[in-house]
């Protein structure tokens, strides 16, 4: 079979090429406003507004969901009691200001505590197309977001505006 070995070649090299295996989302589903990867080798499950997904040691939290820019105060209203029930202290959070794939974003910090200690939660706010606001939430303490860096990345740099 002289064709099957360069065949294979061929494939081995695509391998090494390739990027990691990634789930590739739409937010939302029906004329959605961003598209971002999630590495599978994390679970993922759809919620209300969006997907939530974890690693496999479920060390870190993630979820991007969407709303009209009417609903904000109310997504607000539902991670303050999503914060509650996951016993994350209430705090101040810092705020800041910047692009992310290009699209002006605002970052809330929490520096705060849940029920294994020190924690952080970041709420990063985009605009979106069709009057929308994207929501990406990120938990975990700073060991577990260390051990999850690269993946995180890969996530963030995955995020794509649709227009």
């Amino acid at each position: 079979m002289p064709i099957a070995r360069p065949l294979v070649a061929a494939v081995a090299a695509l391998l090494f090429i390739m990027p990691a295996a990634a789930k590739n989302f739409a937010i939302p589903d029906k004329n959605p406003s961003i598209t971002l990867s999630i590495p599978d080798s994390w679970s993922t499950k759809e919620i209300e507004y969006g997907y939530e997904a974890r690693p496999k040691d479920e060390a870190v939290y993630l979820s991007v969901e969407f709303t009209d820019v009417r609903g904000v105060d109310k997504m607000m209203a539902n991670n303050e009691k999503w914060m509650k029930d996951n016993q994350i202290k209430q705090v101040k959070p810092i705020q800041a200001d910047m692009p992310i794939n290009g699209i002006n974003s605002t970052i809330f910090q929490f520096r705060t505590t849940d029920s294994n200690g020190p924690t952080k939660v970041d709420f990063v706010m985009m605009p979106a197309s069709n009057n929308r606001m994207i929501l990406i939430t990120v938990w975990g303490n700073d060991e577990e977001r260390a051990t999850h860096e690269k993946a995180l990345d890969a996530i963030f740099g995955s995020i794509k505006a649709i227009d």
